[in-house]
């Protein structure tokens, strides 16, 4: 994947504060950076599906069918759970 120079700003704590966990890490700023964003959006798109899972399950639970959108929901949630554990 290439990668892409970005300029951002921050506070000086902030910076600070990284570049101390980075350093006890032996990583770099950017790997920092990257690797906590990356986790901030997982767990943003692990919510969703836990989300739309929940929902889908209440629908079959009152209707007791799986029409074709629960069953969509129910595959897109079996393919992350199987990213999350790596099988």
């Amino acid at each position: 994947m290439a990668k892409v120079k970005v300029n951002i700003t921050l506070d000086e704590d902030l910076i600070g504060r990284i570049d101390g966990y980075a350093d006890e890490n032996y990583m770099s700023r950017s790997t920092l950076i990257s690797l906590f964003c990356t986790q901030a959006l997982n767990a943003v798109e692990v919510t969703r599906a836990i989300q739309e899972m929940s929902l889908a399950l209440r629908k079959i639970a009152d209707t007791g069918e799986i029409d074709d959108d629960s069953r969509h929901q129910l595959e897109d949630f079996e393919r992350l759970a199987k990213l999350l554990v790596m099988k």
